[in-house]
């Protein structure tokens, strides 16, 4: 029974791994929004004059006391205020109007998957399929892109950062 548990686990590890593209933390770091750094991003600690120097002036702005929301055409990028110093929470490709760099291949909504190269997809609850990458299979940071199940082409491109 031991040997059958040990055999079920290595193969959902092995499922697991198979579903996340793993990127090194210097890749992650220069993921682009808009031809702007994640890394350059994250050192703004959300400062609308700093985040406005790198991406124009944004189309609104909030500050709710516990997060700095931003939204550009095409763009929402979301501060997280709570606990420590600023951090980018999430940030939401939405149209073609913003662009995503990741392993030097810019995208952007509409694009096809096949853009990106070899991937590996991951299957969501619902049965859809889609991109993840991150650092590591259980890293709290991640890019998920959406796509359209029958034309395979780019719907949505998000950040998280979960921890």
């Amino acid at each position: 029974m031991k040997q059958l548990v040990f055999v079920f686990f290595l193969f959902v590890t092995l499922i697991a791994k198979s579903q996340t593209n793993i990127i090194s933390n210097s890749d992650f770091n220069n993921i682009k929004i808009n031809n702007i750094t994640l890394s350059d991003l994250k050192k703004t600690l959300g400062k609308q004059t700093k985040i406005e120097s790198l991406l124009g002036t944004s189309n609104s702005y909030e500050d709710n006391g516990f997060y700095y929301y931003y939204k550009f055409n095409g763009l929402k990028i979301d501060f997280s205020t709570s606990g420590r110093k600023p951090y980018i929470e999430s940030f939401d490709v939405l149209n073609n109007e913003a662009s995503f760099t990741i392993k030097g291949i810019t995208v952007t909504v509409g694009d096809p998957i096949s853009k990106l190269g070899t991937i590996d997809l991951s299957t969501g609850r619902n049965g859809d399929k889609s991109i993840l990458f991150a650092e590591c299979d259980s890293c709290d940071v991640f890019i998920n892109i959406d796509f359209d199940q029958t034309t395979k082409k780019i719907t949505k491109i998000n950040y998280f950062d979960m921890s």
